[in-house]
């Protein structure tokens, strides 16, 4: 088992270099100033009291020797260098300029092309375009004149022909000359025909095909009854309860399904 360390005390003295003494002799000479050996400080290096060289800043400037008289840098990294913003300037720069000169480029070979185009293409031809109805045009005659244009004669429409009258005594294109008639000169007569008691016409309404309208007159009592009925050659016109039943033979009246008077037609046309 190894001894633990034992006091200087105990060990035999042994040769130290100048200003390291032990503790008797530290105690013996305590009132005298400690002694540092010529041959042990360093250079810039002055003695201190217990024996152990310091450093001198004043004969190096505030600096051990091998180090930067700042001392230490900061902590950390240095800061990283500027990136190199040369090739962006460049082509900002040369970008613009080179789609400047490509549209220049492109606008004159367009021109140019065109220019080509022009040149080869013939002049139009002239032609003269005659509306119908219109004169020819005139040749020039011998002395390189134009004679005048013969003067127009305008030509009236012609007029559309008027509806002929029915085959009936006493009636034209619109119905009987006393009456009845139809409404307007453009509406056209559908029936017409007459009893020894009544007169009767069916107009229809303009050139609506289905639309008519029934007119009779008996003993100067007249009726117009709106939209009659046909079937075939024969209509049938309702005013309430009662019913006028006309066809080119007979003109039938009734009521409430009562027959109140059957009058043979004397003369009756139907379109």
């Amino acid at each position: 088992m190894t001894k633990p360390h034992e006091p200087d005390q105990h060990r035999p003295d042994e040769a130290r270099p100048p200003g390291f003494e032990t503790a008797e002799q530290s105690g013996s000479h305590a009132d005298t100033a400690p002694q540092t050996s010529p041959e042990y400080a360093p250079t810039g290096f002055a003695p201190t009291q217990f024996g152990v060289p310091q450093f001198d800043s004043a004969q190096f400037g505030g600096a051990p020797p091998g180090y930067p008289p700042a001392g230490y840098p900061p902590p950390g990294y240095p800061p990283a260098p500027p990136p190199n913003r040369t090739p962006q300037i460049l082509a900002a720069i040369l970008v613009p300029i080179v789609i400047a000169t490509l549209v220049a480029v492109s606008v004159v070979v367009i021109r140019h092309n065109n220019q080509q185009n022009d040149e080869a293409s013939p002049p139009p031809t002239e032609v003269t375009v005659v509306e119908p109805g219109a004169p020819a045009p005139q040749e020039p005659d011998a002395a390189g004149q134009i004679p005048a244009p013969a003067p127009s004669v305008a030509q009236s429409p012609e007029p559309s022909p008027s509806p002929s009258a029915p085959p009936v005594s006493g009636a034209d294109a619109r119905g009987f000359a006393s009456g009845p008639r139809c409404n307007a000169p453009e509406d056209p007569l559908v029936f017409i025909g007459y009893t020894a008691r009544s007169r009767v016409v069916i107009c229809q309404v303009g050139s609506q095909v289905g639309r008519n309208y029934y007119k009779g007159l008996a003993n100067g009592n007249a009726i117009e009854i709106g939209y009659p009925s046909r079937s075939g050659s024969t209509f049938t016109a309702v005013n309430g309860s009662v019913r006028y039943v006309v066809s080119p033979s007979s003109l039938v009246i009734t009521e409430n399904g009562r027959t109140l008077s059957t009058e043979p037609m004397i003369q009756a046309w139907v379109d």
